[in-house]
């Protein structure tokens, strides 16, 4: 008999849907026909585009612009989504601010409030404008991206699980705290995540700078820690869009509805 995830009646909403995990997600969401409202920051024709193709598929999808940074914004997405489809019993959020590559030591104290801003406390606000509507509910769910560089480390990455680090732990009190109003709370790691085979993704990239001190661009660093995580991939490949919205679905479905405060990574294996 096949496994069918199911999910209590209302809808989702995925925070960040026109990138390439954001994609995976709100098609997965989709597909379980369970009406999806995704967001995005500026990317409108990405948004439409993706709107535009699982509605033909008869699927019930909403995009509306959002900003995470700002409360109202936020209030009024949930409002839409009530609108729309009744009650939300899923928040998933597979997108976080864009990572700048630095050495962590380098980055003024301006830059990394900025990036805190965009991505961690940006996930704060979203989680703490949906609570009380959890609560008010009887109960929801949480799924939240987080990095692997959390489990190794990554030159020139260190501001991204820096501020997911934040996220990490706000997942463990948010599944503590709120487990008694029926709130769960889980993340999911993200590693290399894009639609190729490993030979595409190397063939993507250019020569590998090497480490050390001679590399100094922001360029040269990005190519470096993509060689490297490259490297690390045991599985041999990438992951597709579709595997990371897979987990992302399963943890916010019925089915994982014991499952909470946990970081699932998809990594290929990477991390170890």
């Amino acid at each position: 008999m096949a496994i069918t995830l199911t999910y209590p009646e209302g809808c989702a909403l995925v925070c960040g849907g026109t990138g390439r995990v954001g994609q995976g997600v709100v098609r997965r969401m989709a597909q379980t026909d369970v009406p999806t409202i995704f967001t995005y920051r500026s990317n409108k024709e990405a948004a439409d585009a993706l709107e535009a193709e699982l509605r033909a598929e008869g699927l019930k999808v909403w995009a509306r612009q959002m900003d995470m940074e700002s409360d109202a914004s936020i209030d009024a997405t949930i409002a839409f989504a009530q609108e729309q489809a009744g009650r939300l019993h899923s928040v998933l959020i597979p997108a976080g601010a864009p990572v700048p590559f630095n050495r962590i030591a380098d980055f003024t104290t301006e830059e990394v409030e900025t990036f805190f801003k965009g991505d961690g406390l940006a996930f704060f606000r979203v989680v703490q404008r949906v609570v009380p509507h959890y609560r008010k509910a009887g109960g929801g769910s949480f799924v939240l991206c987080t990095t692997f560089a959390n489990k190794r480390v990554i030159d020139f990455d260190g501001i991204s699980p820096f501020s997911k680090g934040a996220v990490e732990a706000l997942i463990r009190q948010i599944a503590a705290e709120e487990a008694p109003y029926n709130i769960r709370c889980n993340g999911v790691g993200i590693s290399v995540v894009i639609p190729a085979t490993m030979e595409q993704f190397m063939a993507m990239m250019p020569p590998d700078p090497g480490a050390g001190l001679d590399v100094t661009t922001p360029e040269q660093m990005m190519c470096n820690l993509l060689n490297r995580v490259a490297g690390w991939l045991r599985s041999g490949r990438p992951a597709a869009p579709e595997e990371a919205g897979d987990l992302f679905a399963y943890l916010a479905s019925n089915q994982a509805s014991y499952v909470s405060g946990q970081i699932v990574i998809v990594d290929g294996a990477a991390a170890l």
